[in-house]
This record gives structure tokens, sequence and C-alpha cells, in this order.
């Protein structure tokens, strides 16, 4: 898909994977609106941008409520059609399900899901009317299989992975492309990077610029980009046709260790703040 002047929507562009992405759509000559609730991280990432070669517009925005929502419509109509659509915000409280609170639920559904959701509905129509368009989610390994002590933050992601799928298939011959990017466990920024723990053993993190050669992929018509560092799509289906394998498969991944170790360090976190 050629970017040069087209018009693409960014949520959660304020930090983490969102700078990559920011950065490389600049560097494709895109006009980015760039939305986030950190205004004073917006702006900084607006000139990065722009320094790339691309237009930066930014909108400081809550995706979770349906007040931000609006805000983030209505600056969109101000700018222009949106050609492309990269659903990048996320949130995760990756501790037991009986350790987190109603709210916390609330929020991580209405960022990870809810969000995700009303803004394509709020885009699509003009995307069909034009003829063409192409909507990037960026979901997770999380919503590929199981993840022990991050269960809301899977159930989001598993749904955002139900979501595109079906959509893909409803927007058959409209001329507008929707996709999924399912990272693993990400180097360099991002919500795994910002816990400082290694990934398990057996397993290795997976370069940034890997996650954004994968949203360009969507971008261009892919419809689903798993960014692991080797093969899992046959795990997964073996997962499929033998229920309850994936837990010692996790155990023997060292996943289940390292889940553990990341939940401890966020309720110690949690109650030292």
């Amino acid at each position: 898909m050629n970017l040069a002047n087209q018009i693409v929507l960014l949520t959660g562009a304020s930090r983490g994977i969102g700078v990559a992405i920011a950065r490389d759509l600049g560097k494709a000559g895109a006009h980015v609106v760039l939305t986030a609730r950190d205004l004073a991280g917006l702006e900084r990432v607006a000139a990065e941008v722009r320094v790339a070669g691309g237009k930066a517009t930014v909108v400081a925005a809550d995706v979770s409520t349906a007040e931000g929502r609006a805000t983030i419509v209505t600056a969109l109509d101000a700018v222009g059609p949106v050609l492309a659509f990269v659903s990048n915000a996320g949130l995760e409280v990756p501790t037991a399900v009986h350790e987190q609170t109603h709210a916390q639920i609330e929020k991580q559904i209405a960022v990870n899901l809810t969000g995700p959701i009303l803004l394509t509905r709020a885009l699509l129509p003009g995307m069909i009317a034009r003829g063409k368009g192409a909507i990037a989610l960026v979901s997770s390994m999380s919503g590929k299989s199981p993840t022990p002590f991050n269960a809301i933050y899977s159930a989001t992601k598993h749904g955002l992975n139900g979501f595109a799928s079906s959509l893909r298939i409803e927007l058959d011959g409209t001329g507008v492309h929707a996709g999924v990017v399912c990272p693993s466990f990400v180097a360099e920024a991002g919500m795994w990077h910002d816990t400082g723990l290694a990934a398990p053993g057996m397993m290795r993190e997976v370069p940034l610029a890997k996650v954004v050669a994968a949203v360009r992929a969507v971008l261009g018509g892919k419809g689903e980009v798993l960014v692991t560092p080797s093969p899992v799509r046959p795990l997964l289906a073996l997962a499929q046709l033998i229920p309850g394998l994936d837990g010692p498969v996790l155990r023997a991944l060292g996943v289940m260790t390292t889940l553990k170790s990341r939940a401890r360090t966020t309720i110690e976190k949690g109650a030292s703040e």
C-alpha cells in the first residue's frame, strides 16, 4: 500500500511500539494522526514523524471512552479521508484474575477491544464508500494461545483476533482490508520490554523492527502476521487437536515461570506505589 500523502490514524502513538510504527509511517511519507492520552509524548513523536519525512497531527484522547473516540473522529473529519487505521493502543494488568479490580478489568476491555472495534466502525463507512482502506490491529500472541496471569489481556486479544478475521471476510469485495499483527515478547520497546524481564529460557525476544514490518505487511494485504522467534503454528494447531496440551507446553517452554515472576513483580510494584 502506497502511504505517501495518505492519512493514517495511529492509536497508542506516544510511547513503546507506537513510536516505532509512527516513525516508519513517516518514512513512508504518510500524514499520521497520532493519538494517545499523553500530549507531551505525542508532540515528541510528531517531531520524529516530520523528521522522517511525513506529516503529523496530534490528538490527545482516550480511546477507551466515548468522549475520547468522538474527539478523534472530529479531528479526523477536519484532516481529511483516512486511508488506514493502525490500532496499537493496549493495556495489560499482568496478575491473576482474582487479584484485579473490576475497574482494571473493565479498562483493559475498553482499551484493547471496545475502543478498536468502535473506531473501526466509525471509519468503515468512509473507507467502503471510497472503495479503499486498510485496518491493522496490533494484537498479541496472547490472542493465539493461553496467557496465565494475564487472562483478561489474553481474552481481549482473542476477541480482537476474532473480530479481525470475521471483518476481513465481511469486507471481501469492498476494497477495504483488515488484519492483525500478533507479536510475542518484543525487545527494545513495548509492555514486555518495560518489565525488564528476560523472555522464557526456550524462547527469545523478537526485534522491534519485525513488529513494524508486520504492521506494514498487514496494511499491504496480509490477514495475520505472527511475530515470533520460531514457527509456532504447528504447536497452535496441535493444542487445538489435543485439549489440555497447552498447559504442559507452557510449562516446558518456561513461560509459566516467567509469567508468575512478572505477576509477583506487578503486585510488589503496586504495593510500593
